[in-house]
């Protein structure tokens, strides 16, 4: 088995190179998906990540979830901490351009792990075990660990991203459900 160093750098050089098309048509595949579940429909405050680099695309469902009148959280790094603050936004002119080249909320608004039903992750690799690989920083796993147990973790991917196994530790999180384009792993999204 690949290390997580070696996985990363295979699966990120993969989604680097995808078309805007592919990762367009996948994103909308995996939000039909989502926004049709029991598990979204019934969420209040979603913690979702701010897509970057051929990610899964998110700002077209964070506009719907303000629309829909959900509370929405998106992640505020916080470099000198390693950790992320998980920080409502009200509209997209709350999110600034930072030096690292990604969207985050211009002043962090933080809301207690305790009230997030829904947390949207994202990730470098999966597998069929709803294990994940990260960038490495443990900045995800530090905040799902400490999440109320009623949360739901969905991953969200291209389908490429799963693997059928990838190494894992005893300290990594594993997601409730993993979405792609083409499948739904793990307990129903209804």
């Amino acid at each position: 088995m690949e290390n997580k160093r070696e996985l990363r750098k295979k699966i990120l050089t993969t989604r680097n190179n995808m078309s805007r098309e592919d990762v367009e048509n996948n994103s909308i595949l995996i939000w039909d998906k989502i926004i049709n579940s029991e598990i979204y429909i019934k969420s209040k405050v979603v913690f979702i990540y701010l897509d970057f680099k051929n990610e899964v695309m998110t700002f077209p469902s964070i506009k719907r979830m303000l629309k829909e009148g959900k509370r929405v959280l998106v992640p505020y790094t916080d470099i000198v901490n390693t950790k992320l603050i998980p920080s409502e936004i009200f509209d997209e002119r709350d999110l600034v351009l930072n030096p690292f080249g990604y969207y985050e909320p211009k002043t962090p608004q933080p809301v207690p792990l305790d009230k997030i039903d829904l947390v949207i992750v994202p990730g470098v690799a999966f597998d069929e075990d709803l294990n994940r690989i990260g960038f490495g920083k443990g900045y995800y796993d530090r905040i799902l660990y400490r999440l109320s147990s009623r949360a739901k973790k969905v991953a969200v991917a291209h389908d490429f991203q799963v693997l059928n196994s990838i190494p894992s530790e005893e300290h990594d999180v594993k997601m409730d459900i993993i979405v792609t384009e083409k499948r739904v792993i793990g307990a129903t999204l209804q």
